[in-house]
């Protein structure tokens, strides 16, 4: 079962604007693998997002902590996780000159052994317009192949697997 569905959102008010994206997919991976394997993991995360080039975290995964990612374009942020509830969802934000950006990470599960994902990607603040030009078209790409990557990655264990990876033969 795969479904995918995707949407983006720009909300503007007189001194504060949002921008978001949201990608739903639906697979037949237990939750608790996808929050295992892929979620809880820091390390595990440039395997399923292809935009990280490195990842880590200061502790586990809880409100507080704080990560640290590399990105390929060389882009280095600090991220802290604002939302946790343990097997189903976190969210992490970083701060940008004049916005804020953040990444909401849900599992839940559905059927027998089934999990929906539902990723958004969100940047917020006065200068959201600027920073939505810049990241927001990559970030709406990358949503959906990460959460196929999530989910390979979830189901075969495979330590080598990486979104969008390429044959580099």
């Amino acid at each position: 079962m795969s479904d995918t569905r995707h949407r983006s959102l720009q909300l503007l008010g007189p001194s504060m604007s949002r921008w978001e994206t949201t990608s739903t997919l639906e697979a037949n991976v237990e939750p608790a693998a996808i929050w295992e394997r892929a979620y809880a993991d820091a390390g595990a995360w440039p395997r399923w997002n292809a935009e990280i080039k490195h990842a880590t975290l200061d502790g586990p995964l809880a409100i507080g902590a704080r990560a640290r990612i590399v990105f390929r374009t060389g882009m280095r942020l600090r991220f802290h996780v604002v939302e946790h509830e343990a097997g189903r969802l976190f969210t992490d934000e970083a701060r940008l000159p004049g916005a804020r950006m953040g990444h909401r990470h849900m599992v839940e599960p559905i059927g027998e052994g089934g999990s929906r994902l539902v990723n958004t990607i969100y940047i917020e603040g006065p200068l959201t317009p600027l920073w939505r030009r810049l990241m927001g078209p990559a970030a709406a790409r990358a949503l959906p192949d990460g959460q196929r990557a999530v989910v390979e990655l979830s189901a075969s264990g495979d330590p080598g697997l990486r979104a969008g990876a390429r044959d580099e033969r």
